[in-house]
């Protein structure tokens, strides 16, 4: 009955003040009924994808005794072109053994020594239709008092309500 006094005591005011005004009021009504106002909307979803490759196996292969030999020779033959007189078979000797020794090492380098099974995945971004909760119709019981059937309004929100709680209604009343 309370409800029902403010709501005239609302209307008579907007007589009684001016004829285009608007009055508000806040009454508590409860949740009858909340559900999902659902649309598809189209959206970029990442989808992975996987297999099993050949990845290659990386090591260290040591020089051979045919590259050591190539690195002596070509060290050897260079370093008898700077030598002069005695410090000529010197610098041959000397430049066999540092050749001997890069060409040892030159050869020496990563290399693929194998292959083994691995699982590569990828992620790719599709567009796909997609069903998306756009909001809530939100129907509320506000009881105006004896003698008199209950209002129900429904709207729109934001969120869903659990039905029988207690929401507030912000009503307003004009006249234009």
């Amino acid at each position: 009955m309370k409800y029902f006094a403010i709501i005239i005591a609302l209307t008579l005011s907007l007589f009684a003040i001016n004829v285009s005004a608007n009055t508000s009021v806040t009454i508590d009504g409860t949740v009858v009924s909340s559900t999902s106002i659902v649309q598809d909307v189209i959206r970029e979803v990442p989808e992975q994808s996987c297999s099993i490759t050949e990845v290659p196996v990386y090591g260290n292969a040591k020089g051979t005794a045919a590259d050591a030999i190539a690195g002596a020779i070509i060290g050897g033959v260079l370093g008898n072109q700077v030598g002069k007189g005695d410090g000529k078979d010197a610098a041959t000797i000397f430049g066999a053994i540092i050749g001997a020794k890069a060409g040892e090492e030159s050869a020496s380098k990563k290399q693929i020594i194998g292959y083994k099974q691995a699982e590569q995945c990828e992620t790719r971004y599709v567009r796909r239709l997609v069903t998306t909760v756009v909001g809530y119709s939100t129907t509320v019981s506000i009881a105006l008092g004896d003698g008199f059937d209950d209002f129900t309004p429904t709207f729109r929100t934001n969120r869903q309500y659990s039905i029988g709680s207690a929401v507030p209604v912000r009503m307003t009343l004009s006249l234009d």
